[in-house]
């Protein structure tokens, strides 16, 4: 970092107005299609009166799971819907304009500390990363694109204002900065998304870097540089702060992911396998021969060797890194997931500049093994966003022309195979809603909720869905064959279900504690607490799938032997929570390998789904060769009828309220 930055006044190179250009043309929409949130996203803000409940309100009105307060998000869907409607093309392209503008941010603010060229080089470095298809390639993506372009011009601004302040200080003419301009950016930042948080370390950070040796003392020191910037940065600390009083009382707590945890040597270990990522997209990106991977790793690896030697510029970017990249951390864990990179779209700039090295050739030599690997996830996203049109299509064809509902349909993918898009993720329900379309039929999306090793089904992967006994059931083989599921064959004998009231099971919160509350008791005596019962049949066991708007949770669980010898029975607090005084007899399982207890995992469709009354399939049967095989199956779906303060029951049964 340069000791004395060039004055704010000097005249901007031309070239620099190539990059906004050359970030426009990399990442411009072709044909885009909405993902997961996406549905979610426009569905709620079409409606202005939510637009204005996330002003004093968690984002999405989320009553769990997670609390985020989003508003200016909110406001910008809002937008674009008075502009284009459903039709996707402008708000993708909102994400690369704003992409656009952070790459010239960035170079702007670079400058403040490097000769032009590099911080040209560096900005066009970043802007270049394959990893950001997540943030810009995805609507809902705009979280990060958006707010780096008010923390970025917050930065900048109070970068100037600080080389303002020591000039005076020095004794050298020029004006006095105002401070409101970066407080607003700031403020515009937190309406955006958390990762504003970042932006009050780095201006200390920065506003240390800029200090200047005065007139009557020396800034030369750590301690001088950094009160410097204290007394600079007192202004967006207090807004910080008040900012941090609001969001504690709109969303009632401080907000994130509520189920987050820190695991500290698992996220050092993701760290470096994200940098590995970031730095070397070869690793990742679809379609190319990765026996080309440590050739393309070798200009990053050149560079980063290259700006070691000078280790307190490196050292100082290191800790940049660290400060952009914390409220990222309980995300490094999950590498394995490359989506998640999107994660690291502000903080990824360090790495740009780390390595857009003093050696221009080796810095020219990073940029070049960006561009296939560009290339090939912009083709990948290419292709997803086709799929992912076609199937919504297809959809809306046959709900429009009087499919019964519920509408169940087989094929939707989480994401494309490489794992760089996310595709028909969450928000399925929202896909036959309006603005998309006026409700026609409820959708569900046939397959696993989450798609993790071991995992039970309700019909092998590579198998056709059978019909359920309500609505209609569909299948895509391909985006381009879309068809209705044939009856099971053969078809299991009946199976007798009683316990519901017409159909419904009442497993609300207000039960669900009361029940709880009662637990301990019932549990010595080994008495019901609520459910269902098998009269007639006393199986192994049985298999329970919850049909919820994004996926199904199949569940595997004993006859928990609370009706008397001639009738099986699920009890659902048995089900849900384990019973001390029985351990052998755990709750519902959602896969056959680790921890996956199906109570958990219905946190986030009781928060998330439109609708919580969910459609229930019960068969009875017997595992066999790691499968359940039924022996009978109901010839009715139930609803189990949950609400939103599920996932705060789930907290408080696990000590965690």
């Amino acid at each position: 970092m340069n000791d004395a930055p060039p004055p704010f006044g000097r005249e901007l190179p031309g070239y620099f107005l190539a990059l906004p250009a050359l970030a426009l043309l990399a990442w411009l929409p072709l044909w885009p299609y909405w993902q997961s949130d996406d549905f979610l996203a426009l569905h709620y803000a079409r409606d202005f009166g939510n637009v204005l409940a996330d002003f004093h309100g968690p984002q999405y009105g989320a009553t769990d799971v997670w609390l985020f307060y989003r508003p200016l998000i909110t406001l910008s869907f809002w937008f674009d819907q008075q502009l284009a409607g459903a039709a996707p093309y402008w708000s993708h392209l909102s994400n690369v304009l704003a992409h656009a503008v952070s790459t010239l941010l960035l170079a702007l603010l670079l400058r403040r500390f490097w000769p032009d060229r590099r911080a040209f080089a560096a900005a066009l470095l970043w802007s270049l990363l394959p990893s950001h298809v997540g943030s810009l390639a995805w609507a809902v993506g705009r979280v990060d694109s958006h707010t780096t372009v008010w923390c970025l011009a917050a930065l900048l601004l109070f970068v100037r204002q600080c080389e303002q302040q020591s000039d005076q200080q020095c004794g050298q003419p020029g004006g006095r900065a105002p401070r409101w301009p970066a407080l607003l950016c700031f403020a515009l930042a937190l309406g955006s998304k958390e990762l504003a948080f970042v932006v009050p370390p780095l201006a200390v950070a920065l506003g240390a870097l800029t200090a200047r040796a005065t007139a009557t003392a020396t800034v030369a020191t750590l301690r001088a540089r950094a009160g410097f910037a204290l007394r600079q940065a007192w202004p967006l600390l207090v807004l910080f702060v008040l900012y941090l009083g609001w969001r504690q009382v709109a969303l009632g707590r401080l907000g994130g992911y509520l189920a987050g945890e820190l695991a500290p040597w698992p996220m050092l270990r993701g760290l470096g396998e994200h940098l590995a990522n970031l730095a070397c997209p070869w690793r990742w990106a679809p379609g190319l021969d990765r026996g080309w991977t440590w050739l393309a790793a070798a200009p990053a690896g050149l560079a980063t060797l290259w700006a070691a030697t000078r280790w307190r510029a490196a050292l100082i970017l290191a800790a940049l890194f660290a400060i952009a990249a914390a409220p990222m951390a309980m995300f490094f864990a999950d590498s394995g997931n490359v989506h998640n990179l999107r994660y690291l779209y502000l903080p990824s700039m360090l790495l740009a500049a780390l390595l857009a090295s003093r050696n221009a050739a080796i810095t020219w030599l990073v940029i070049a093994t960006l561009l296939w690997p560009l290339v090939a996830v912009r083709q990948a996203q290419y292709a997803a966003d086709r799929e992912s049109a076609a199937m919504h299509a297809a959809i809306l064809r046959e709900a429009e022309d009087g499919a019964a509902s519920p509408m169940f349909v087989a094929g939707l993918p989480h994401q494309n195979a490489a794992g760089t898009t996310v595709q028909l993720h969450f928000g399925v329900d929202r896909m036959l809603a309006p603005p998309f379309a006026d409700d026609p039929a409820r959708l569900y999306a046939l397959r696993p909720l989450s798609e993790v090793r071991g995992v039970v089904r309700l019909s092998a992967a590579d198998e056709l869905p059978f019909a359920l006994p309500e609505g209609s059931t569909w299948f895509f083989a391909g985006a381009d064959t879309f068809g209705r599921a044939p009856e099971a064959a053969p078809r299991p004998p009946d199976l007798l279900i009683e316990g519901d009231a017409d159909g419904l099971l009442d497993v609300s919160t207000q039960r669900l504690f009361a029940v709880t509350a009662q637990a301990q008791q019932l549990f010595a005596q080994r008495a019901p607490t609520f459910g269902l019962r098998t009269p007639g049949v006393k199986p192994q066991g049985y298999r329970v799938t919850i049909f919820t708007a994004s996926g199904y949770l199949s569940c595997l669980c004993g006859d928990y032997d609370v009706d008397g010898p001639t009738a099986g029975s699920i009890d659902l607090l048995r089900f849900l929570a384990q019973d001390p005084t029985r351990p052998a007899l755990p709750p519902a399982i959602t896969a056959t390998v680790g921890t996956a207890w199906a109570g958990e995992a219905l946190t986030v469709p009781t928060t998330l789904d439109r609708d919580t009354d969910f459609p229930v399939l019960i068969e009875a049967g017997s595992m066999q060769n790691g499968q359940f095989v039924p022996t009978a199956r109901a010839r009715r779906l139930l609803r189990f009828r949950f609400d939103r303060g599920y996932a705060a029951w789930v907290r408080a049964v696990q000590g965690k309220n």
